[in-house]
């Protein structure tokens, strides 16, 4: 061998030397991941919750690294989670986590009543302990003595570990509280003012709400539109709370007693599905009275021009409640050829079912023509006082008077039969002379 093959021997000798020196250094001051240990969080189940929900959670926890790790605590915060939190222990001890090894843990969580939709983060504060020199004794944070005699370094380790629960609900409208105005709704009432309150009890906002009454033959929308209200966004809790109002008209004949009136109302969510439910609107419909003309006639029963006219009218009560202080009075006099003497009467206080008698006076004109003449009636009562209804009740009805004999003269003829009188007197005396 020559000299420069030796030397160039040498060279690779050195260069050989210094690379394993290198990789030795390396490893003792900048040590794998799996030369040690790691303790994680794999897999949460269930981590989806129902507000108002409490379940049993199961955590499972893993020591991903190559060194056994010791006395690990899991110290759950509660502090910063308003609306998710454990119940029981809020700290949790695994005594041992061999390499690559897991285990699991179960703790209780609930949601709180209301929790609005999301995703809610708990923070975990992990603590363990790691028998091991591959980090360098001067990072010991004790020494253990092993089985032969040996100390064997223990370093103190922790990591900021986490789980996320999703918190869903649902929203749920209601109804609430309904009111009427007036307070007493009776058959015939118009524009009656429906108040209800909408509320969403649920766990989620509702967004495009509207509600609809769904009327029949007893019950109208006053004009159009007044029986749908849209009121768009509605919240949960303390403002998930609002007050529609709607105008219905009751029928004349509709009886007394309380009637379920269908409520519909649509809403989204926030992911826009639609729902739809069907309530209800209960009204109180009170008794009312009834006037009726039941039946009517004249005095004499036929009637010529100049005569004078007692005109008997039966009155009935045909509701549901007594009238009182009925009373009678012709309307639209000037229309007809009558010249009323007595023109209202008082009947009295009428229970339910029972009759009275009104009595008009007038005198025909000595011109009245042979015919038919209607003639406008209006009864007027006040509800039942003793039931809180002291409203003025007005009933427009019409009867038929009929003249059967007319005035047979023509105008002017009575001032020209005299005149032909005085001709005729005046041409006898001249002959006579």
């Amino acid at each position: 061998m020559t000299q420069r093959d030796t030397a160039v021997a040498l060279k690779k000798v050195v260069v050989v030397l210094a690379l394993c020196l290198y990789i030795s250094a390396f490893s003792v001051v900048m040590p794998v991941s799996g030369a040690l240990s790691s303790v994680v969080i794999t897999d949460v189940e269930p981590t989806e919750f129902h507000p108002g929900e409490t379940k049993e959670v199961v955590l499972t926890v893993k020591n991903n690294g190559g060194v056994d790790a010791k006395d690990i605590t899991l110290e759950f915060d509660v502090q910063n989670t308003k609306y998710v939190s454990l119940i029981g222990l809020t700290v949790v001890q695994i005594n041992t986590l061999n390499s690559w090894c897991s285990k699991e843990v179960k703790i209780t969580v609930h949601a709180k009543e209301g929790t609005p939709n999301g995703v809610y983060p708990m923070p975990i504060a992990c603590t363990w302990y790691e028998y091991s020199s591959g980090m360098g004794e001067a990072y010991a944070h004790m020494y253990f003595l092993d089985s032969g005699g040996n100390l064997v370094p223990v370093y103190e380790k922790s990591a900021q570990l986490g789980i996320s629960f999703n918190v869903k609900g649902s929203a749920l409208i209601n109804v609430g509280n309904v009111y009427t105005e007036p307070t007493h709704v009776r058959p015939g009432d118009e524009d009656v003012k429906v108040l209800v309150s909408i509320e969403n009890s649920g766990e989620a906002d509702a967004k495009d709400v509207e509600a609809r009454l769904i009327c029949n033959e007893h019950f109208e929308p006053s004009w159009s539109g007044t029986d749908r209200v849209y009121i768009g966004r509605l919240k949960t809790g303390g403002e998930g709370r609002v007050g529609v109002s709607f105008h219905i008209d009751i029928a004349d004949n509709v009886e007394a007693g309380t009637y379920s009136i269908p409520l519909v109302i649509r809403f989204k969510d926030i992911e826009n599905r639609e729902y739809q439910g069907v309530m209800s609107v209960d009204i109180l419909v009170e008794r009312k009275p009834e006037l009726e003309i039941v039946s009517s006639y004249t005095e004499p029963r036929n009637i010529s021009a100049g005569d004078h006219i007692i005109l008997h009218i039966r009155v009935q009560n045909v509701g549901s409640e007594e009238a009182e202080s009925v009373s009678v009075r012709v309307t639209g006099e000037a229309d007809v050829p009558f010249d009323f003497a007595v023109k209202s009467d008082h009947v009295g206080n009428l229970k339910v079912n029972e009759t009275g008698d009104a009595i008009l006076e007038f005198d025909v004109d000595k011109d009245a023509a042979k015919k038919i003449y209607p003639l406008g009636m209006e009864i007027r009562c006040v509800g039942d006082r003793d039931l809180g209804d002291d409203k003025v009740y007005i009933f427009d009805k019409q009867i038929r008077v009929e003249v059967t004999s007319g005035s047979s003269s023509i105008p002017g003829f009575e001032v020209l039969f005299i005149l032909i009188a005085l001709i005729l007197a005046f041409i006898m005396r001249r002959k006579r002379v």
